[in-house]
């Protein structure tokens, strides 16, 4: 018998077919510049695992509703997503995502900034053109809701030193720039099956609990992610000077020697390997790891917990996977 991840991974590859399908005609059939849809469209068929229009497909299905009726919604979403990755990559610099240039690396900044607010624009045309009015009506709240979410997190990411003094201002962080989107696909699904309000709330619950687990995840894999399966270096967070959980539990339990020794290291693209293993090990004296992944558990149990409130069914199967594998994947 496949294991779990197998069954999932199956299941995500043939849905990523389906919507891939799906981008491309919605790419090919948009009218205006070239250029401008050149860029809008570079990242978004790049790749990415896809996880939010799963999420919602997933969610509607569970209620009865076909992969067909949801796929519109799903592609918005995933171009809400993609829209808020070309913003982050001009504001972090980055010069790759998903293996390929950043939009903004191979158009300019300018056409980049348009090419996100053009995806910004398709996502509600979407919602607009493809439901009634009253599912298209509940649909734009949820997705304007988190758009204005995704744009505080924002905000606090990128002015650490005034919003972000500790671990739950951290966590109010995540949830607001990674979790509320995570949040609205679920959401979304339920709406489209136009659930009662307590299954709107499981699904609210659910989205939430895994959309931060899904960060604390990823911090974990920031500093002692093995290159070979994230394709980022070891210690990228420590050397990029991000205040994840995990710097945040560290500093708020380090004495001052280890705190000077820590700073000495952090923020410092030209850290040396050694150095990088220095503070791993300074993070392991004081068992940040340890309590990060409690935490992850326990929000993936409590979203577990909400999601079994839900009518059990393959679909719902297929997220129980997905939790199981935000929490222990590799990259």
């Amino acid at each position: 018998m496949n294991s779990y991840r197998e069954k999932l991974m199956d299941e995500m590859s043939r849905f990523r077919g389906v919507l891939n399908s799906y981008l491309s005609s919605l790419r090919d059939n948009l009218g205006g510049p070239e250029d401008l849809i050149k860029a809008s469209f570079h990242l978004v068929l790049s790749g990415g695992k896809r996880v939010r229009p799963f999420i919602l497909t997933k969610s509607a299905e569970i209620f009865g509703v076909s992969e067909d009726v949801s796929l519109p919604a799903a592609a918005s979403i995933e171009l809400l997503h993609n829209f808020t990755l070309i913003h982050d990559d001009i504001m972090d610099r980055d010069e790759f995502r998903r293996g390929v240039k950043t939009t903004h690396v191979l158009f300019g900044e300018p056409l980049a900034i348009v090419a996100g607010d053009y995806l910004f624009s398709i996502v509600f045309k979407l919602l607009v053109d493809n439901y009634s009015e009253d599912v298209a009506s509940r649909l734009v709240k949820v997705f304007a809701e988190a758009s204005m979410l995704i744009c505080s997190g924002q905000t606090m990411d990128v002015l650490p030193s005034k919003y972000i003094n500790d671990s739950d201002d951290y966590m109010e962080m995540v949830y607001q720039k990674t979790g509320a989107l995570i949040e609205a696909s679920a959401l979304a699904g339920g709406v489209i099956a136009n659930v009662d309000s307590e299954y709107l709330d499981s699904l609210r619950v659910f989205g939430r609990k895994i959309g931060v687990a899904f960060q604390i995840a990823d911090d974990i894999l920031g500093v002692i992610g093995d290159p070979r399966v994230t394709g980022k270096p070891v210690g990228n967070d420590i050397r990029n000077g991000k205040r994840t959980l995990i710097v945040l539990l560290a500093e708020s339990r380090m004495d001052a020697a280890d705190k000077r020794l820590f700073h000495s290291v952090f923020g410092r693209m030209d850290a040396a390997d050694e150095d990088i293993s220095m503070v791993v090990d300074l993070f392991n004296k004081y068992k940040v790891f340890d309590d990060a992944r409690n935490l992850m558990n326990r929000l993936y149990r409590e979203a577990l917990d909400a999601l079994r409130t839900l009518p059990s069914c393959r679909a719902r199967e297929y997220l129980e996977y997905l939790g199981k594998y935000i929490i222990e994947r590799e990259k």
